[in-house]
């Protein structure tokens, strides 16, 4: 039932009890008066008038609803903002069906997105697999190690791929499972920085690390160790022979900032919103064969967001990228 018709039952209902009520009045004023009826209708009048103004404004009032109601029977078929002007209160609610409407627009192209970034990135490798296993059964090749090797790194990367995704769905919905620990920072940098300076050493680049922080942080040490060598990885890896990464930690208010600098050859300015989703790769500096599969950084930013921390990003063309990790030293309550 509609709200206009609920408001003309109401208003036919209290009109009839007013006239009841007159009717009655009347009778019993004539019972002790002998047949004085003007007070009757006089309540009368002004009930009726009063019901009547009541019944006035509600439907002034129910008006912006019915075309927001008639709205919503549109936007099924014709797609466009939601708009309504008469209340503050219904101007509010449209604006949040408005944002409610494009985050869900927004999720649908990211489902769609993903859809097609993970069929892209399955096409390779299994058009690889199925070469070379024609390849087998036709004869044309022999079943040896040799050639079964780059199967088994196509299936690894296949395996690598589908856990990248699982991890990161589990924390974009915040259902990420975190192991936390207090875990000694400056512990867990030196073991990081010592694993990879073997890889800075070959490519000639200098790997410095500056700062200190004593505190221990309440964290998941799989996950931000995961974080870290990504960071530092990726930097050493873009950065040309005999560049310099260098690692900044300090605290400040309540937090721990990790700083990852190098002076390669940045990332243009038209490429840095994207740079934290899946399967995005800047051209010319990330590639499969030199880089991973675009995950890497998405992932990072997630387990960062986990944390109660954040991942963010400043770079200059030609002047090298700044990564800079925060998180918090302490639990969040």
């Amino acid at each position: 039932m509609t709200l206009r018709k609920r408001l003309m039952r109401a208003y036919g209902a209290l009109f009839t009890a007013g006239v009841l009520a007159a009717v009655w009045l009347g009778y019993a004023a004539g019972e002790r008066t002998g047949g004085g009826q003007d007070l009757p209708v006089v309540l009368l009048v002004l009930w009726m008038l009063g019901i009547s103004l009541v019944y006035l404004v509600a439907l002034w009032i129910s008006r912006p609803l019915e075309a927001l109601a008639e709205q919503a029977e549109k936007q099924r078929e014709i797609r466009g903002p939601w708009q309504v002007q008469g209340l503050a209160e219904l101007e509010l609610l449209t604006g949040k069906l408005n944002h409610m409407e494009l985050e869900l627009s927004r999720g649908s192209h990211s489902r769609d997105q993903l859809v097609a970034d993970v069929a892209h990135e399955l096409r390779t490798p299994l058009a690889i697999l199925r070469g070379q296993l024609e390849s087998m059964l036709e004869g044309r090749a022999e079943l040896v190690p040799e050639q079964l090797l780059p199967m088994l790194d196509e299936t690894t990367r296949l395996t690598r791929l589908v856990q990248d995704l699982q991890q990161l769905s589990l924390a974009k919905a915040g259902a990420l499972p975190l192991l936390r620990t207090w875990v000694p920072f400056a512990e867990l940098l030196q073991e990081i920085t010592g694993v990879l300076e073997l890889e800075a050493e070959l490519k000639g680049t200098e790997l410095l690390v500056s700062g200190y922080v004593e505190e221990e942080v309440y964290c998941d040490r799989v996950r931000i160790k995961q974080v870290l060598i990504n960071l530092i990885g990726n930097a050493i890896r873009y950065t040309p022979d005999g560049g310099r990464v260098e690692v900044q930690v300090r605290r400040g208010q309540g937090k721990l900032h990790v700083a990852v600098r190098d002076n390669g050859p940045g990332i243009p300015p038209e490429n840095l919103p994207y740079l934290f989703e899946r399967f995005y790769r800047v051209e010319g500096s990330r590639s499969r064969q030199s880089g991973g599969m675009g995950l890497g950084l998405a992932i990072a930013k997630e387990f960062a967001v986990a944390h109660g921390g954040s991942l963010g990003v400043q770079s200059e063309p030609g002047e090298g990228t700044t990564f800079t990790l925060t998180l918090p030293l302490f639990p969040t309550s």
